[in-house]
């Protein structure tokens, strides 16, 4: 009879272990997208656009100082949604990750005509950046 009640006892810590992997998961993703999400070119809603290339290398870094290889980088604004995302893709080993920093844009400055052209017309613009 104990070893059956120390059986049930550990099935229901491995159930509880279990249930708790997907929230210690997340809390671990935005943990590392924490340290990438200071971002210089966006201040209080204003994107300067001039300044992203700083940001990428600067994430493009953190994810090679942990041992990723880069793979791409690409900016995408969206002008219906008010937002500007820098997308990394990196991998690790056999496996490729996605790590993305967001912002909230409300005006953009510094911004070269032939992007703006784009995001006027379109309403979305995805650039691939190449550093």
């Amino acid at each position: 009879m104990d070893k059956q009640e120390s059986l049930q006892d550990k099935f229901g810590k491995l159930f509880n272990n279990v249930t708790s992997i997907p929230k210690k998961l997340a809390d671990a993703v935005e943990e590392g997208l924490k340290e990438t999400s200071d971002l210089v070119c966006v201040q209080e809603e204003v994107l300067n656009f001039e300044l992203i290339e700083e940001d990428v290398r600067r994430i493009q870094g953190d994810m090679k100082a942990r041992g990723d290889i880069v793979l791409s980088s690409h900016l995408i604004l969206d002008n219906e949604r008010s937002l500007m995302e820098i997308k990394t893709y990196t991998k690790r080993g056999d496996k490729t990750f996605l790590i993305t920093v967001d912002a909230e844009v409300k005006r953009v400055i510094n911004i070269t005509s032939d992007v703006l052209d784009e995001l006027k017309e379109k309403g979305r613009v995805e650039l691939s950046l190449k550093l």
